[in-house]
């Protein structure tokens, strides 16, 4: 208790040293905060963003494919997923995942007739199944018509079924075809899809169902456009036989159907085979295959995503590989993480800047008080006495100080936290797809800020005056 008082009388009557030092730890403990809350709030956010807009909490996609799946992969796509139906029901069946949605990315042309001519529009996009991609990625709102018929209920809950097929364009891309073709697209207006398979140029009638401005990453779906799942299937002639007789099995011989499985020149050898000759074809029904070439996973705890990859990617016959979001996301995530490490590293610096200046002046302001230490010696206090009031003396002013500092930091984030702090336009559709960044407080950059400002109080503290009485208590008194 004697310590403190004096520690406080000390403090009283030094009033002008001790606003200085005490400025300098509330401004550091503000930076401290406030830098660290921005950048985790940016981590997270873009973490999120990506979640949301791109990969869902993972991706899994052909154990044929030799690249990682993409945002941009239209001109290399991905193989389509041999089984993807026995895939979706090993997802359905595991508790962890909320939801999944099957797609492909692709290019064609829409054909429309504009009264002189017909017109060939240039066309990539993502074919979805419309209702499983909503709940995946529930981002789409169309301004024009509607995304395939579908909406949600109130509450956010799950979208409403439609047999509504045909294609979404967005708003940008409507615009480069009427400053490019002299043509806009309406919704609910008759179009010809044109899709380009290894056959030739398959046709379809379709329609526009829908036109949509994006809400994130406006720099990639400005120019991703959407196709129904079915219409996709058809249009490039993904279908296979539903089931074959049992006589075409039972007719076969094992051997030959074994040495075809695995080597592609042996299939020429079931030609000669009886049971395949004997077989009608005209009785085979054909179905439609999913196009699928990636599903994106969203889970109902993003926690559990590393245990389910891992899981998911032991399962053996399932014939797919799993790629996590990062992997998944192509440069964003890559792009994100250095705008996260220029955050810490400039809140770091800066920071390190206000705590050497602090460090400094107390310093200063103990060696500058070597004459006040000999006379504390001479008059029979010993080291630890002195050194104990020095340090309860650098702890009451810094650790008030800090909370001033952690009480403004808070008042400063509690004021942007629902608007957001406002980034520049291309750091913001990179980092978080756009928009302002929300803070999000936790008490871990608060007690960060007090750890700190103890121990380099204690650092500061600490060695001067283990200097300054190393010195003989007369030379200290001499220097007054």
């Amino acid at each position: 208790m004697l310590t403190l008082k004096l520690a406080l009388r000390t403090i009283a009557r030094r009033k002008g040293r001790m606003i200085l030092i005490g400025t300098l730890v509330a401004f550091g403990t503000f930076l401290i905060v406030f830098g660290t809350v921005f950048a985790g709030s940016a981590k997270s956010a873009s973490r999120a963003s990506i979640i949301d807009n791109f990969t869902g909490d993972f991706i899994v996609y052909s154990d044929r494919a030799k690249d990682l799946p993409s945002p941009f992969a239209f001109n290399t796509p991905l193989p389509r997923i041999r089984d993807a139906g026995t895939v979706e029901a090993q997802l359905a069946s595991m508790g962890e995942v909320e939801a999944f949605a099957p797609y492909a990315q692709n290019y064609g042309i829409i054909q429309v007739d504009n009264g002189r001519k017909k017109l060939d529009l240039p066309f990539i996009f993502y074919a979805v199944e419309p209702a499983s991609y909503l709940q995946v990625f529930g981002s789409i709102k169309a301004k024009e018509g509607s995304f395939f018929g579908l909406d949600r209920g109130s509450g956010g809950s799950a979208p409403r079924e439609s047999s509504a097929r045909g294609i979404m364009i967005s708003g940008y891309q409507n615009e480069q075809y009427r400053k490019n073709y002299g043509i806009t697209l309406k919704a609910g207006q008759a179009v010809t899809l044109l899709g380009i398979t290894e056959g030739g140029v398959n046709t379809a009638r379709s329609s526009l169902v829908g036109i949509f401005d994006p809400a994130h990453f406006t720099s990639v779906f400005n120019y991703i456009n959407f196709m129904d799942a079915d219409s996709y299937s058809s249009l490039y002639d993904y279908s296979g036989v539903a089931a074959l007789p049992a006589a075409f099995d039972a007719g076969l011989a094992a051997a030959d159907l074994a040495a075809a499985s695995g080597d592609e020149n042996a299939i020429f050898g079931l030609a000669s085979d009886p049971g395949l000759v004997s077989l009608d074809v005209s009785k085979l029904k054909s179905e439609a295959l999913s196009g699928a070439t990636m599903i994106a996973v969203r889970l109902k705890d993003h926690g559990d995503s590393s245990a389910v990859i891992a899981r998911l990617s032991s399962m053996k016959g399932l014939g797919v590989k799993v790629a996590g979001w990062q992997a998944a996301s192509g440069f964003y995530a890559q792009i994100a993480a250095g705008l996260q490490a220029f955050i810490y590293l400039s809140t770091a610096l800066i920071f390190l800047v206000v705590a050497l200046i602090f460090m400094n002046t107390l310093i200063i302001n103990v060696t500058e008080r070597t004459a006040e230490i000999g006379t504390m010696r001479a008059i029979g206090s010993d080291k630890s006495f002195i050194r104990g009031l020095f340090l309860v003396e650098a702890l009451s002013l810094n650790l008030s100080a800090a909370l001033v500092g952690m009480a403004a930091a808070g008042a400063a984030i509690a004021a942007v936290g629902r608007k957001g702090v406002a980034l520049p336009e291309i750091v913001s559709q990179f980092l978080i797809g756009g928009g302002a960044l929300p803070l999000r407080a936790s008490a871990a950059p608060f007690l960060l800020a007090l750890a700190v400002v103890a121990l380099v109080s204690v650092l500061a503290t600490l060695y001067p005056v283990s200097v300054a009485t190393s010195v003989t208590p007369l030379k200290a008194m001499s220097e007054r």
